[in-house]
């Protein structure tokens, strides 16, 4: 075989390579929460959990919604807010009594992993009679949840915009629900990317309308969304719903998660790490809560190898514009996974990672990064 044959052979190679891992990993892999995530703990300041009552033009009545606001919470501040939606069966305290929302979110900003916001758990049925009793899938209730989409544009916003000090701006407000809720997020996110620029949908329902319909205009969200979630139990049989969003998502180049938690259904499992996850992700490009600018960003970056070639070991680094789960792995050429280098969540910064390589042959071998939206590959040459 002549030098010429080997060298269009392995370019070719490395070519399918790439393409072969770029194709191979369409899901982020977010990791179970840790133990405690979820556990109230006495030793930590608190947040407030309210509830207020607001009046509805679109429904002609008074209606409630629960109000998480964040520890040391302070008029004096401004903040972000994030719209919390229920499931078909629930009512605006179902997160409140079953996925203690308030507890993971205290538990985060001990953590200092939130940027501050607000949290706002409604009713997500828009009707007179909004309690989640008899037949709950009779077809006026289901209505109501469409139209919800108004009861929350033209009177629960601007309630919460009057009533509260939050910050105003689309970059400043976020939407997530589950199943139902998590259809009426998609929907009503991506339809009105002027009001929401981060959206988060867990086990999204039946409701949640087809790709196309709902991502009419691809480049459009593109442009405006900063975050899109959509993650899903991979025993949930509603989970074609999310696949075919992903799929159509992926094939328009639109920038989204796409999380699956390993053997869970439809269940409060998928919800709380949904809620555990997007948390953390959402709001980190708006600026503190009192100047409400947003900030500059830097590029993600994932740097060529230093030496390469090289006989033993390597020195790979990265950075980070925000705070995010970053993984990177290292590859052959045939997309086989030889090792992760990183698989956690890291603050905004610059990294170097040291690779040892002195258990693997020579020969070309390819590292990628995923980390938010970005994705890169590069390659390096192993030489003993």
């Amino acid at each position: 075989m002549n030098q010429r044959f080997s060298f269009r052979i392995m370019w070719v190679l490395i070519c399918w390579g790439i393409l072969f891992i770029n194709g191979y990993s369409q899901t982020n892999e977010f990791p179970p929460p840790p133990s405690g995530y979820d556990l109230y703990k006495p030793n930590i300041p608190h947040g407030k959990v309210t509830t207020v009552t607001y009046y509805s033009t679109t429904v002609g009545v008074d209606r409630q919604a629960l109000i998480y606001t964040p520890p040391n919470y302070s008029e004096q501040n401004r903040y972000n807010v994030l719209y919390l939606l229920h499931g078909i069966g629930g009512d605006e305290r179902e997160w409140y009594n079953y996925g203690s929302p308030h507890i993971i979110l205290d538990n985060l900003y001990a953590e200092q992993k939130l940027e501050p916001m607000i949290v706002v758990l409604p009713n997500g049925r828009a009707m007179v009679n909004d309690d989640a009793t008899g037949d709950i899938f009779a077809p006026d209730k289901v209505k109501a949840f469409e139209t919800f989409e108004w009861d929350l544009l033209h009177d629960l916003i601007p309630f919460i915009d009057s009533h509260y000090p939050v910050l105003t701006g689309r970059e400043n407000r976020a939407i997530a629900g589950l199943s139902m809720g998590g259809g009426q997020a998609l929907n009503f996110g991506l339809a009105h990317l002027d009001t929401f620029a981060w959206v988060g949908a867990f086990s999204p329902a039946p409701n949640t309308k087809a790709p196309a319909t709902l991502v009419p205009n691809p480049a459009a969200v593109r442009d405006s969304i900063f975050q899109l979630w959509i993650s899903c139990g991979t025993n949930d049989g509603l989970l074609f719903i999310s696949q075919q969003t992903h799929d159509y998502l992926l094939q328009y180049n639109v920038p989204h998660i796409y999380n699956l938690v390993e053997g869970a259904g439809h269940d409060w499992k998928v919800w709380k790490y949904g809620l555990y996850h997007f948390s953390q992700l959402i709001f980190k490009q708006t600026s503190s809560t009192v100047e409400g600018n947003v900030r500059s960003v830097i590029d993600y970056e994932l740097s060529q190898n230093y030496p390469n070639p090289f006989n033993a070991g390597t020195h790979i680094s990265y950075r980070l514009p925000e705070a995010s789960y970053v993984t990177i792995k290292i590859y052959n050429l045939l997309g086989q996974e030889i090792t992760t280098l990183v698989n956690e969540f890291k603050p905004q910064g610059h990294y170097e990672i040291q690779f040892d390589a002195s258990n693997l042959a020579s020969g070309i071998y390819l590292y990628k990064m995923q980390a938010g939206f970005f994705s890169e590959t590069k390659k390096f040459l192993l030489m003993k």
